[in-house]
């Protein structure tokens, strides 16, 4: 498994191709961001519980791992038993064949004609596309072709582990989370969305920054329309650093998880095409961001990952 570095100045990323194009390390100078995988054996147990694993055909749960699309049943492979769902799709497990790399950048191709198995728990033919980027931040362009003959459902996401904190002197409980959201999807026992959103308050009011303190979360919300491709989608702050991680989103990026779990010092802000569930919301009617791209049809987004002041 090889492990391929990019790096511009004071800046060097570390991604595995063979992992799932996983980053599995991103730093800016001696400071550690990303909370990566500790090793190639790590991320074989969960390949999505560290660095940046890649979300497709579809971020976050489907419910029973069973969805509706276009008339018919389909079923995925349930790799969430306790809750008896699958999770975050297969592109994080698969190896992609490496296109081009330089110095600071990398790009890389998961093409489904490459992998006769996927056709086996996913029916429509794909080509997707990923090139990182490295040098004020750490940038992520995605390319999504329907190589097939019909209609394919999809959504795409991604899962950045930060550090919590930051800083080795900080506190996980002083660190801030602030979010440029308008609403939340409400959750059920399982951990899927029960259907309409609702208003922010409390602990989910997260539009200006909010102390971590012993908050925990594991929550999705819709975002808002940007006005300004500059602004951060998401932050953590973390005071002790004096030190912002900013994640900006192209406005394909409608909702956002926050995962803030009790029992590891991680923070996660993961951006999402679509809202978790969103195949079987769609099939009730209900637009949480479901896309459907036609035969020969492209589609591209990106996000970016960068330091700044708080």
């Amino acid at each position: 498994m090889e492990l391929i570095a990019i790096e511009a100045q004071a800046e060097r990323a570390v991604i595995v191709p063979d992992a799932g194009f996983q980053c599995f390390s991103y730093k800016v100078g001696a400071l550690d961001v990303i909370a990566g995988p500790t090793s190639p054996e790590s991320w074989r147990a969960h390949p999505h519980r560290g660095g940046i694993p890649i979300l497709f055909p579809w971020p976050g749960r489907i419910a029973g791992a069973h969805f509706t699309f276009d008339g018919r049943e389909y079923r995925v492979p349930m790799n969430e038993s306790a809750r008896g769902n699958s999770i975050h799709g297969f592109a994080c497990e698969k190896p992609f064949r490496v296109a081009r790399r330089g110095p600071y950048f990398i790009s890389a191709i998961l093409d489904s004609a490459e992998h006769p198995e996927i056709a086996a728990v996913w029916p429509w033919p794909f080509a997707l596309e990923l090139d990182y980027e490295i040098g004020n931040g750490l940038r992520l362009r995605v390319r999504i072709r329907n190589t097939g003959d019909t209609a394919m459902p999809f959504g795409f996401g991604a899962h950045p582990y930060f550090h919590a904190p930051l800083d080795p002197s900080g506190l996980r409980a002083a660190m801030l989370v602030q979010l440029d959201a308008d609403a939340r999807w409400p959750l059920d026992s399982r951990f899927v969305p029960t259907g309409a959103t609702e208003s922010l308050a409390g602990k989910y009011d997260l539009r200006a920054p909010r102390r971590l303190d012993s908050l925990t979360y594991d929550d999705a919300f819709r975002m808002t329309t940007p006005s300004d491709s500059a602004k951060p989608r998401a932050r953590l702050i973390d005071p002790a650093g004096k030190i912002a991680i900013d994640v900006l989103a192209d406005p394909a990026f409608r909702n956002f998880v926050v995962y803030a779990p009790p029992d590891n010092p991680v923070v996660a802000l993961e951006p999402y095409t679509c809202a978790p569930d969103a195949f079987n919301l769609a099939a009730r009617g209900i637009d949480a961001g479901m896309r459907t791209l036609r035969p020969g049809e492209l589609f591209e987004t990106g996000f970016e990952i960068r330091l700044s002041a708080p």
